[in-house]
């Protein structure tokens, strides 16, 4: 069997892992259920701030460390599978610790809690490095609109169901159990996803003989980011529209300032932002048939500039107000997902990819630190200055996403 015969397995098995992927990433949403759960369980600010420079920022860094190592390997597909089992593990790791809770005093589980994250951010980030090399050489160039298209559209509808359930589970369960309930089913979820890679046929590449060790890697990130104008523009553009998504976690905080948190408050923004990004998901399919994944990434810029003062205006309102938040950052967020990885894919080559992603993982220090500087600033300055900050960095990135050059074609 040869490569092109392949091509309908590989569209349907990344197809597979994208929904039973999306069931696991919304139990355990980065932007609704961790910083909740944080804040349940006695956190601060700051530790909200702590936790999504974990998920955000050590998949930025791991993106460096290994992608010097993959770059080398022809097959990334073992190390898809091993990132993805270890991802599994930790989740199963921590919906233990939360079984567990009483046994433990606040700050030990938050402790242990953060470590298990770290380990599958930084699991997650060797799955991701492989995942974007084998999905831009197993797909052909007429495929990838088609593809990312039909993955946002079985994302959203997975994401539905997932939200309702988990919407459920935190208003009927009480705290700790609906986080562990959470956690187990991620579990679960994300292993069964696991089986589309198993059934991956993927096209091996002849590297260059050039090594590319951690060392030689940052040596030549001064080169390829003066010599590459497309890659110098995608890192920019991800760096300062980074800052609206980093965030995002932080409108539950502020919506805890102001109105309580609730676990049927909780469930209600992971839901309103589920609904936000389907109904968007059938406008971005739409606009990049038109104007590429360029176009869908400046409506990003533009929503992610308006929401952090919309934040801050409607929190002087009733909650019923303050819900537009949620349902608009999911018009972001889906935005983001459609178009970044396609950018990516679109401006690099087979035998460069998971250099690029390295070099861009190291190049986008700014979004890992952002969310420790928000979480202590808050604290010290208040909301408005913080939210004010974001939308003029989001904003910046307008001008990179204009700048980028002709794509690759293949």
């Amino acid at each position: 069997m040869n490569y092109l015969s392949n091509k309908n397995i590989n569209f349907i098995a990344f197809l597979w892992h994208a929904v039973f992927l999306s069931f696991a990433a919304t139990f355990t949403n980065i932007n609704t259920i961790l910083p909740s759960m944080v804040i349940k369980s006695g956190g601060s600010n700051f530790q909200v701030g702590f936790l999504t420079a974990i998920m955000v920022g050590t998949p930025i860094i791991g993106q460096l460390l290994f992608a010097s190592y993959l770059h080398l390997k022809r097959r990334k597909k073992p190390f898809l599978l091993l990132g993805i089992n270890l991802r599994v593990l930790a989740l199963a790791l921590v919906s233990l610790i939360l079984w567990q809770t009483g046994r433990y005093s606040e700050s030990s589980t938050i402790v242990f809690i953060f470590a298990l994250m770290f380990i599958f951010a930084i699991s997650g980030t060797f799955a991701d490095v492989s995942y974007t090399d084998i999905l831009g050489k197993s797909l052909l160039v007429e495929e990838r609109h088609a593809f990312f298209v039909w993955r946002q559209i079985l994302k959203s509808a997975s994401i539905l169901i997932a939200a309702l359930v988990a919407r459920r589970i935190l208003s009927v369960l009480e705290y700790p159990v609906n986080y562990q309930r959470l956690f187990l089913l991620a579990s679960m979820l994300l292993f069964i996803a696991s089986f589309g890679f198993w059934a991956i046929k993927e096209k091996k590449i002849q590297q260059k003989h050039e090594s590319y060790n951690f060392i030689r890697v940052l040596k030549t990130i001064p080169h390829r980011f003066s010599n590459d104008r497309n890659l110098r523009n995608y890192i920019f553009m991800i760096n300062f529209s980074g800052f609206g998504l980093t965030l995002l976690p932080f409108y539950v905080v502020l919506a805890k300032q102001s109105y309580g948190l609730a676990g049927k408050q909780i469930g209600a923004y992971l839901l309103l932002q589920i609904i936000g990004m389907i109904i968007s998901n059938f406008v971005w399919a739409r606009l990049v048939k038109r104007h590429g994944f360029r176009g869908v990434f400046k409506w990003c810029i533009m929503i992610g500039t308006m929401l952090p003062l919309l934040a801050i205006t409607l929190s002087n309102f009733p909650v019923y107000f303050y819900l537009i938040v949620f349902f608009l950052s999911g018009f972001g967020i889906s935005a983001r997902e459609l178009s970044a990885e396609g950018i990516f894919i679109e401006i690099s080559k087979d035998e460069n990819r998971a250099l690029y992603r390295g070099i861009t993982g190291a190049m986008s220090l700014s979004t890992a630190a952002f969310p420790l500087v928000a979480g202590w600033l808050i604290g010290e300055v208040g909301f408005v200055p913080v939210f004010v900050l974001s939308s003029l960095m989001v904003a910046i990135s307008y001008y990179f996403v204009h700048g980028l050059g002709d794509v690759y074609p293949v």
